[in-house]
């Protein structure tokens, strides 16, 4: 009897933090949108990250693999955790292997982080090709083993230090890549409940959400009754578990019923709120200083400074090196600064404006991201 044929091209892998999983729905949107139905794309990822709530929704088939990732430094704790992590892998990796056996992918792609060792180590002993995408401007562990048996290497920055590296631009969602701000602003502004003639700025410290920026958020709003800010209005984007035991309401609105602060723990609605902004301040993960650079917004970038081998502020500086971004390092930020730095760009339409444009040209590269094609060429590779 002769086998069917595989009815799976592509399985994308990565995940556990929506700086992973957010590039891994990208890419599916580019998949489909170079011709490779949704039915023939499946994502694997963790059974505890966040691609367990935005995956399913999506309609893409899934896979959620429980797995654990290696912990860094010296420490009884992370020495005993580590040593339960092997049988862990061991096991994500006997899944993967079921996986990638019963559904046969022309394919493997991943986007890094713990979660995607599993299921690629299984690619390469099953002789399935394997394209590592590396977003952020210095590779993470997992990209880094990855890249010596992948069939392609897909970066979003030049120069890089990996093998084989093509440049393709970061992975970016479709509704971002094709977001006209000053035609979508005012729509964006009433659905989101801000007033059309408030200076909007955007809070966010990544999914997991950040404590020293909802501090300095916080300490922002003292100020907000008084000129230069009395016409601002902020969009706090806290992180789930920061939504409570805040000193601030979760929505203060001013007397025309206009919002003037709120507090989201996350949003699946970026569009509308990109559109909306008239500056965001944000950590430098890599998928948001892309998001950033292809919608073209003016931005005031904090790296996390425990990030591993400081890789946020290299993400950073790939914009503000270039007049891109405003870079605000967290050894220099105090409240003081934080708002300072706030109000001068908000009185300034001017310099706004030229940080956008600047931000938007580097983005031609993320607007025009290449990766579906270098997965097709890829998926055409024999792997020896």
């Amino acid at each position: 009897m002769v086998a069917p044929a595989p009815t799976t091209y592509a399985v994308i892998t990565g995940g556990a933090t929506s700086g992973h999983v957010v590039p891994a729905l990208a890419i599916i949107e580019l998949l489909v949108e170079a011709g490779h139905p949704r039915e023939t794309l499946m994502y694997v990822g963790s059974d505890r990250g966040v691609e367990t709530t935005l995956v399913p929704q999506t309609g893409i088939a899934c896979v959620f693999l429980g797995v654990d990732g290696l912990q860094r430094g010296v420490s009884v704790a992370k020495i005993k955790r580590n040593l339960r992590m092997l049988p862990i892998m061991m096991r994500a990796t006997q899944l993967a292997t079921q996986v990638l056996v019963q559904h046969r992918p022309r394919v493997v792609v991943s986007v890094g982080g713990y979660v995607s060792a599993p299921i690629c180590r299984a690619a390469r002993h099953l002789k399935i090709p394997v394209v590592t995408c590396s977003y952020d401007s210095k590779p993470g562990m997992a990209t880094k083993m990855q890249v010596k048996y992948a069939a392609a290497v897909a970066v979003a920055h030049m120069p890089s230090t990996l093998s084989g590296a093509q440049l393709t631009g970061a992975p970016v969602r479709a509704e971002l890549r094709r977001l006209d701000r000053d035609a979508s602003r005012a729509t964006s502004r009433t659905e989101l409940g801000f007033s059309t003639g408030a200076k909007l700025v955007v809070v966010m410290g990544g999914s997991l959400g950040s404590a020293v920026l909802n501090s300095a958020t916080e300490s922002l709003m003292t100020q907000m009754d008084t000129p230069p800010l009395s016409n601002a209005a902020i969009l706090h984007i806290a992180g789930l578990r920061y939504m409570e035991g805040q000193s601030l309401p979760s929505e203060i609105r001013r007397p025309d019923g206009s919002i003037m602060y709120q507090r989201i723990a996350y949003s699946n609605n970026m569009n509308d709120i990109y559109a909306a902004a008239d500056l965001v301040v944000a950590r430098a993960g890599a998928s948001t200083v892309a998001e950033i650079a292809t919608v073209g917004i003016a931005s005031v970038l904090i790296p996390w400074k425990d990030a591993a081998e400081n890789h946020q502020l290299t993400n950073a500086k790939s914009l503000s090196d270039q007049g891109g971004a405003v870079l605000l390092e967290e050894s220099r930020l105090t409240d003081d600064v934080f708002t300072q730095q706030i109000i001068e760009l908000l009185t300034d339409d001017a310099k706004r404006l030229r940080i956008s444009l600047a931000a938007r040209k580097i983005g031609d590269v993320h607007r025009n991201c290449s990766i579906a094609s270098v997965i097709d060429a890829a998926a055409e590779t024999v792997v020896r």
